[in-house]
This record gives C-alpha cells, structure tokens and sequence, in this order.
C-alpha cells in the first residue's frame, strides 16, 4: 500500500537490531509465510535445514520490497527483507544493512509500480520513479566495494535483481505489489500468498499508524512488539489529526486522503484504513 505520511516526526525511538532465526520466527507465521509489513523490515539467520519458511510483502504498489542476502560479520548466512515507502526509511534500512551485513551481498528489489507519474490531486505524483530512484542508486553507490583502514572489503554489492515499473499493480493477476524469499535455499519470488486481512496486521491497526504516524526516518522491526510508549505516541498522533474520522469514510474518500496511487491500490487497502480507524475511535 502507498500510504501518505501525515508530515508529523514523532520522537525516535532506538531499537537494537533483531536478528532471528527460523524457529524464532515459526510461532507468528501462518501456513509456513511470515509477513513483514509496510516499512518494516526483518533479518534473518538460515541454514536450509527444516524447518523453512516463506519471508513475504504484499501491498507494494510504489513502494519498494528490498531484500538482501550475504553473510553477516561472523560468517554466518544472512537475509534482510523490508518493504520501504520513503527516502528516510530507505535510507534507515540501508544503514541497518551496512551495519548487519559484511563482504559480498545480493540485492534483489520488486515495486516502484506504476512506471508512469500519476495525476492526484490535480498534480503528477512521482512516488513510484523516487522510489525506484533511490533503491538504483544506492545499488550504484555500493557496486564499488566499501574498505575499511585493515583494507578490509566491508560490504559490495556483487549482483542485483531490480524490477521497477513493470505495469498496473492493480491489476491483482500481475502479482506486482508482493515480493518473498525462502529461508531453504534463498531463492526469490513474486508469488502472491493468500492471507486474510488480519494476518497482515494482528494488532489491529498499529502497523497503518506507524505507517502514517510513526517516524518517517526509521524502520521498525517486524519481530518486535510495539511497546507501551510507542503505542500511546501513534494514538495521540492519530487522534489529534481525527484519524477515527476514516472509521466511516467511504472508498473514495479514502484513497483521495490516505494514498499516494489511489488508482491502482490493492484490493484491501480501503478496509484495512477503515479498520484503523476504529482501533483509534474505540481507545478512550
């Protein structure tokens, strides 16, 4: 989903970087999928023994699912999958890259969709090619190989797979707003899982408010629950721009207020809004 950010900044909260293993991740998954919301992102330790799993996005319409694999700086094999809105959290998920990752890394990067601006709000929107733009130049930018003072090789990315502006991702067959990565051996897929609405957000809307609400510079961890603080930050922010207000709106009246494509959004991007919007009306 390309979601608009409401401009707020709240305060930053620090996390330590997650990293997960595939039995740490199994009790949240659902049919062998483990989801990673929008601009969230997750890291992964995997070996291809049993048991695997699928890490998957959906919803990517101009945003972009970014995922890496390499080895972290003990030697051990290591994947990172985010699915990113916005230059200041693309840019958090790079530096929790660089800061994670050592050596040799592959890049394969799926959305930015459509290719063409697109008229909103009696203007051209330009999210998709941003987007796009970004994840190419950061690729660019780190195909030099990075040295530290030993004369170490700290990171280089040696192959990359980018798909960007490839059609309509409103068209559901294209399969172009999902993107996954299988733990057993790596390989990568547009595949589209089949999850229910609540699979995607089990906290009922606290994944949207961050989206909308939260930091605009900063990744959240997917494997980490939203603590207390955070939680009544996103809610005071909600409220205060009348967020419960979408608890009631129409289709229409959604997309022109809370997407940036609002053409081409996926199918459950209405409701997934409007469920938002009643997790803030019903907290007193």
């Amino acid at each position: 989903m390309s979601i608009l950010h409401s401009g707020l900044q709240l305060a930053v909260r620090e996390y330590a970087i997650p990293i997960n293993t595939v039995s740490d991740l199994l009790p949240n998954s659902k049919r062998g999928v483990y989801y990673i919301s929008q601009d969230n992102y997750l890291i992964c330790l995997y070996d291809g023994l049993p048991p695997t799993l699928k890490l998957y996005c959906d919803s990517a319409t101009s945003c972009v699912v970014v995922i890496v694999v390499g080895k972290d700086k003990n030697g051990k094999d290591i994947m990172a999958i985010s699915h990113l809105s916005r230059p200041g959290r693309f840019q958090s998920f790079f530096d929790i890259v660089s800061k994670v990752f050592k050596g040799d890394i592959k890049v394969y990067a799926h959305g930015a969709n459509p290719a063409d601006p697109i008229p909103n709000k009696g203007a051209l929107d330009y999210t998709a090619f941003r987007n796009a733009s970004i994840v190419v130049k950061w690729v660019l930018d780190n195909k030099i190989p990075i040295i530290n003072s030993a004369g170490e090789s700290i990171l280089q990315i040696i192959q990359s797979s980018l798909c960007f502006g490839q059609g309509n991702p409103a068209v559901y067959s294209n399969n172009l707003d999902c993107y996954g990565i299988q733990t057993k051996d790596a390989g990568v897929d547009n595949n589209r899982e089949w999850l229910a609405d609540v699979e995607r957000d089990e906290t009922g809307g606290l994944q949207t408010l961050f989206c909308i609400f939260g930091n605009a510079d900063m990744v959240r961890p997917q494997s980490i629950e939203f603590p207390k603080d955070e939680i009544d930050l996103l809610v005071q922010a909600a409220k205060a721009a009348n967020f419960d207000e979408a608890a009631t709106m129409t289709d229409e009246q959604i997309l022109t207020k809370y997407s940036s494509t609002p053409q081409f959004e996926v199918p459950w991007f209405c409701d997934t809004i409007r469920t938002t919007g009643k997790y803030v009306k019903n907290l007193v």
